[in-house]
């Protein structure tokens, strides 16, 4: 409306004061009003609220149901822990789940967006064990399997561990001959039948064989923790040891039985557990045995031993008669060990030209003093 200046003369003449430009005004919005949570593991906490799922027995899955209202249009749930799963079940009830195996805090929020507010919920659960739950790391797998070390001098690691506070209890059972079994840097070697070693978790065995050769067996293991397939456990091994260097193993000959006047040839027999030939040799032999060559004891191949004979010709004709043990200290060139003895048994008879024994003289005396009292009794009748 424009008015004359005729008129706002006028009209200043009717009013006090002066006219001026109309005043402003603007709208401000107000927030969304705060979300609002019902359950029942709600429970207060410093900013509010909080989901309270409390203790729990582990393993298995804790579940609760949570009502979220809203004064202002659609309710979304836009984050949430990684060990946490939820679903909507209607427009305002969430059910949440929680699946756990071991001992732990769970500690995390639920993140609301509704209308224009960003809202948190906080939730919070301790899982609790009531038995031990064993956790084995066979050789870097999670499952037991045959292994078969072939001719490695690695060890076999086997690690256990507990996930709970229950004390988890392992008994060894079964040590074979061929396996050293390795805890702490103290060994022990097979065989040890029964059980012999138990420890509680967590600690790590090593197992290596300890012998040469083609080699097979297993132990056994058994734990407090009462699933059926974790309470006995098999492992089986296979091994074909081999040693570096040359290294032989000597079987003696049998022990013979001579008369001073006869000669043998006895056989000894060598194996050679090395990677290499074993050249073998000796500085001195005793002057009752003669050796006219030294063999050489082929590597052993495939887990079996390189073989070879040695003969060993005895001539007892100087021993006197009786047992003797003689030995041949024998080199094996670059071997370990570098010497091997041979021993050789000998039981020495008297030739048989020798003297009659004491007790041949008197059982011929004695026979000879009942045929002349034989005599002498038919005289005299």
């Amino acid at each position: 409306m424009n008015l004359s200046r005729d008129a706002v003369l006028a009209l200043q003449r009717h009013f006090l004061g002066a006219l001026s430009a109309p005043a402003r005004t603007w709208l401000e919005p107000l927030p969304s009003p705060p979300l609002i949570f019902a359950g029942r593991d709600i429970r207060p906490a410093p900013e509010g609220c909080e989901l309270d799922l409390g203790n729990v027995v582990s393993p298995g899955h804790a579940r609760s149901l949570l009502h979220v209202f809203s004064g202002d249009g659609e309710i979304r749930l836009v984050d949430q822990p990684s060990w946490l799963t939820s679903r909507w079940v209607d427009d305002t009830s969430l059910e949440v789940v929680i699946a756990h195996d071991v001992e732990r805090e769970f500690r995390g929020a639920l993140r609301f967006f509704a209308g224009d507010r960003v809202q948190e919920l906080g939730v919070r659960m301790t899982a609790r064990s009531s038995h031990p739950f064993a956790q084995f790391t066979f050789n870097g797998s999670p499952e037991p399997a045959a292994f078969d070390f072939g001719d490695d001098d690695r060890p076999y690691q086997l690690s256990i561990a507990n996930a709970t506070s229950i004390p988890l209890v392992v008994t060894f059972v079964d040590l074979p001959a061929f396996l050293r079994f390795e805890v702490d840097d103290q060994h022990r070697d097979g065989p040890l039948p029964g059980p012999f070693f138990e420890r509680t978790a967590p600690f790590v065995v090593r197992l290596r064989p300890c012998l040469l050769g083609s080699q097979e067996g297993g132990l056994s293991i058994r734990t407090t923790d009462p699933r059926p397939e974790l309470r006995e456990i098999e492992l089986r091994f296979a091994a074909k040891r081999m040693a570096a260097k040359p290294r032989v193993q000597v079987t003696a000959p049998r022990r013979v039985r001579l008369r001073a006047d006869q000669t043998f040839t006895a056989t000894a027999q060598l194996e050679n557990w090395g990677r290499l030939p074993a050249r073998t040799s000796s500085p001195a032999i005793p002057r009752f045995l003669e050796i006219r060559a030294w063999p050489v004891v082929p590597a052993a191949s495939n887990g079996q031993a390189g073989s070879a004979q040695l003969p060993i010709t005895i001539a007892p004709a100087r021993l006197a008669p009786g047992a003797h043990t003689l030995r041949v200290a024998m080199r094996i060139e670059g071997g370990e060990p570098a010497a091997v003895d041979v021993p050789v048994a000998i039981d020495v008879l008297p030739p048989r030209n020798s003297l009659l024994r004491p007790q041949t003289v008197a059982a011929l005396l004695a026979l000879l003093l009942l045929t002349l009292l034989f005599i002498v009794a038919r005289g005299a009748l």
